[in-house]
């Protein structure tokens, strides 16, 4: 099956460029990993996203998790880019990164890659428990190298009030958030694109972000919610696929 609404306009910007600006917390770091799982899903709102289990090839050997919004929902049309201002199509940030990740990983673009069914373990959060469930998932991702630039966060925890909305709760938690991949050598996307002579930009980001770096972005909140503490965000997986 190939995957719907991830093509890549010619007009659309990917700001694909080099810049210093998500299982166990990780510090923050660099780190090699194995694509151990990669599927697609949608959010209640129509939103796709790629849906990354990233297995450190050293060390622990854990599983890094990250979600990847890659087209917006319903509401805006189930677009990989957004509009500026200035009128220019860009693509969305998590799109960025899946392409990025597509590349690298078998040399195509994320919107030409094919899926296929399969059943893996994931929570399920109504039983409280991992559940077998059918996912559409990345085949030609599963299994390929990459270094990932991972930093660590560092938030508030949020519930549902008794009108529906999120807040913030006087809980810390903790989150990795992936900022930038690599291929295995450690070249970017853009490097590699350039053939640039050496690697450089990685050893940039690492000089820039060390292992005690922390996105600090907890706020101070009084009193508490008595509303049940739910998922920030809900997803199915519903097919999102064309028949070849």
């Amino acid at each position: 099956m190939s995957i719907q609404g991830l093509a890549i306009d010619s007009d659309v910007e990917s700001t694909n460029t080099d810049t210093l600006g998500g299982s166990f917390i990780k510090p923050t770091g660099l780190y090699p990993v194995m694509v151990d799982m990669a599927y697609l899903s949608k959010s209640v709102g129509g939103a796709m996203a790629l849906n990354l289990h990233l297995k450190q090839v050293d060390g622990d050997r854990s599983i890094i998790r990250q979600t990847l919004w890659v087209t917006s929902g319903d509401k805006k049309g189930n677009k990989n880019y957004y509009v500026g201002q200035d009128g220019k199509k860009r693509l969305l940030p998590g799109m960025i990164q899946g392409d990025q990740i597509a590349l690298i990983a078998t040399g195509k673009h994320l919107g030409v890659l094919s899926t296929e069914e399969k059943t893996i373990k994931l929570w399920d959060f109504e039983s409280s428990a991992e559940k077998p469930t059918k996912v559409n998932a990345v085949t030609e991702m599963i299994g390929k190298p990459l270094l990932i630039a991972v930093i660590k966060n560092r938030s508030n925890k949020v519930k549902k009030d008794s009108n529906g909305v999120y807040v913030d709760q006087p809980e810390e938690r903790f989150s990795n958030e992936l900022d930038k991949i690599f291929y295995p050598d450690g070249f970017s996307v853009t490097e590699k694109a350039a053939e640039a002579a050496e690697p450089l930009f990685h050893k940039k980001w690492a000089d820039k972000y060390d292992a005690n770096f922390i996105n600090d972005q907890y706020k101070d909140v009084a009193g508490t919610t008595d509303a049940d503490a739910l998922p920030e965000a809900a997803v199915s997986t519903d097919s999102l696929f064309d028949e070849d």
